[in-house]
């Protein structure tokens, strides 16, 4: 009897969830002819706009914050179990043409902007790993981030227009003192840096890139190279730590 008393709440339990999902939706604004695969995770109180020709995949999970707002524009893929969630009082815009990938997840708290043919693929996490310091990320236009690579926005980064980062590549924007012998090594003082990739620069896969850095204008950087100095334009450069190699 105890068993079927807790299937029952359960179930009921569920379908209210369910019932507040698609209420958040309804209050959703879409452009013209959405395609939505249900169910759709929508939850929180801010505002969210969808423009024309969207597809919404099953259990794709967003969060807008009480008076927050998330901004897409046209012709968007949001793939199965894809996460955007954005705190309160945080505006998220993104271009047309944008592709969040299955898996991938976005947590944002800082106003993030995102333009035209914006691309992150499968299981990508994008986030400020630290509590309380979250910086402003600003991906332009024609950028591809390739499947499993972990963003941390800690401190500020801006990535320029038609940018590849290859697949399972790590970007740091912060470090941690580790000096001090009382505390453990990763508990040391926060130390945080901005990292700016410009425009054209090709990041190959497994690329780790340390706080502070630069990356130049149609710089390439070698699959699984250590970046921890900024990278000239126009160059070649590979290895841990990723040294210059040629000009292009």
């Amino acid at each position: 009897m105890k068993v079927i008393f807790i299937l029952i709440k359960y179930t009921i339990q569920k379908w209210l969830r369910i019932g507040y999902w698609l209420f958040r939706l309804s209050k959703a604004s879409f452009g013209c002819k959405p395609n939505l695969s249900f169910p759709i995770k929508m939850e929180g109180n801010g505002k969210v706009f969808i423009g024309d020709f969207a597809v919404l995949k099953e259990k794709l999970n967003i969060g807008v914050g009480n008076k927050a707002n998330l901004t897409i524009g046209n012709n968007c893929l949001l793939e199965e179990r894809a996460t955007i969630l954005v705190q309160k009082s945080i505006k998220f815009v993104i271009g047309d043409n944008f592709k969040l990938g299955a898996g991938a997840k976005l947590y944002v708290n800082n106003n993030w902007h995102f333009s035209d043919d914006v691309k992150i693929e499968t299981n990508c996490c994008v986030f400020a790993r630290e509590p309380d310091n979250c910086g402003l990320l600003i991906i332009n236009k024609g950028s591809r981030i390739g499947d499993y690579t972990i963003i941390d926005v800690v401190d500020d980064i801006s990535i320029g227009e038609n940018v590849a980062i290859g697949p399972n590549c790590i970007i740091y924007t912060h470090d941690h003192v580790y000096t001090n012998r009382n505390v453990p090594a990763w508990k040391g003082g926060l130390v945080k840096k901005p990292i700016i990739i410009e425009d054209g620069a090709w990041i190959g896969s497994g690329v780790t890139i340390l706080p502070g850095v630069i990356i130049g204008k149609r710089a390439v950087v070698a699959a699984g190279s250590v970046v921890t100095k900024n990278i000239e334009a126009e160059s070649i450069y590979g290895g841990i730590p990723a040294k210059f190699i040629k000009k292009i």
